[in-house]
């Protein structure tokens, strides 16, 4: 791991495409709309445009990053509410670009998720409507998504985050739902539901193959074949997606009445592995977090004039130093965020090196093993 000083990009984390042990990707915007693709090497600090022409995008500009692949869509307005939009597969380390499709919707589209390079979802606003809809790459195939939970509406789900992974050759979306108060009084009417299952806030993590949920997309059904994994039973119940372990998604659940936290692998279709439980009540913490690297949980525990300390609940591993300090990656690096007044930035100790490094108007992200110092000025 590397720490790498990205203060001097005009750039955001939700502009960096990838780090690696010799350059920055990243995308920079123009104004608004428009943007342009840029690798910066540290070796002699030359900054490369990636793309051969300028893209747009009117709406939320979401980067879906997969390997060496960047997914984004390029708008094209028409002046009457006709939008034509390409579908850019763009290869940042080549830099070449594959327009996978093109089309043309009246409104502005996001590309909301990228499933196994191949299955792309998009909603489309236009006046006071949203659309979902699936495109496949393979076979051109578009579809409306009829299931509603993925408009993001207050429908039966507020949130949803989805995810794919293989169990035994076979792939699957894995969501981290949560459902809203406002579906369940016609869930009871509905009789989907019964006053014995949770009210509100309740949160869920659910699986379904992802061949069942494309062919109920094609079959033009009401309801995606979604089944739980998990789900919690209060208000104040959290499930929450911690990263991957070597290739196992890993998830936290929250129940508030226990005030207890389980941390789990998912290893089957209907397997949660146990990693380890949090019993909050054996602590009173300062502040605590979850580590980017190792989906770990830390709480800081104490913190004086003297020292400040540091307990990794996955290992039991203390981290003592005379700063303060809220996160500990890598197993190296002590990491302190501070404001002060109107300014903000990042203090970081090296466990290896004994040095302490300081930085300005700044704040970090972890990505491809690298701590990645940006500027608070380009937020």
């Amino acid at each position: 791991m590397r720490i790498v000083d990205a203060r001097a990009m005009p750039i955001d984390h939700e502009d960096v495409i990838a780090v690696t042990p010799t350059s920055v990707y990243y995308r920079e915007k123009k104004d608004r709309t428009t943007f342009s693709l840029y690798r910066f090497d540290d070796e002699d600090g030359v900054i490369t445009q990636l793309n051969r022409r300028e893209y747009a995008d009117y709406g939320y500009p979401k980067l879906f990053v997969d390997g060496d692949i960047v997914y984004f869509i390029n708008e094209v307005p028409d002046g009457e509410g006709v939008v034509k939009t390409e579908l850019i597969a763009f290869s940042y380390k080549a830099g070449t670009e594959e327009v996978v499709t093109t089309f043309e919707k009246r409104g502005n589209s996001t590309l909301f998720w990228v499933l196994d390079h191949r299955y792309f979802l998009f909603l489309t606003a236009f006046e006071s409507s949203d659309e979902a809809w699936l495109y496949d790459r393979v076979t051109n195939q578009r579809e409306r998504i009829r299931d509603e939970r993925l408009v993001g509406k207050t429908e039966r789900f507020r949130e949803l985050y989805l995810f794919t992974t293989t169990f035994d050759g076979v792939p699957y979306i894995v969501c981290n739902a949560r459902l809203d108060e406002f579906d369940y009084y016609n869930a009871l009417d509905d009789g989907r539901i019964s006053p014995d299952d949770p009210i509100d806030h309740s949160e869920a993590l659910l699986i379904c193959p992802l061949e069942e949920a494309v062919e109920a997309i094609w079959d033009q059904r009401g309801e995606l074949p979604f089944d739980d994994i998990l789900r919690l039973q209060g208000e104040g119940d959290t499930v929450q997606y911690l990263g991957e372990n070597e290739g196992t998604l890993r998830f936290s659940a929250f129940v508030d009445s226990l005030n207890e936290e389980v941390i789990y692998d998912l290893t089957g279709p209907d397997v949660l592995h146990e990693v380890s439980v949090v019993d909050w009540g054996a602590y009173e913490p300062i502040d605590f977090t979850y580590d980017d690297i190792s989906s770990t949980i830390f709480i800081k525990v104490d913190e004086t004039d003297m020292h400040s300390e540091v307990i990794d609940l996955a290992t039991g591993a203390r981290y003592i130093d005379v700063e303060p300090f809220e996160r500990v990656i890598g197993r190296r690096y002590l990491v302190h965020e501070y404001t002060e007044g109107l300014t903000s930035g990042v203090v970081i100790f090296d466990l290896e090196s004994e040095e302490r490094l300081t930085y300005d108007n700044a704040y970090f992200m972890v990505i491809d093993d690298a701590i990645l110092i940006l500027s608070m000025s380009s937020t």
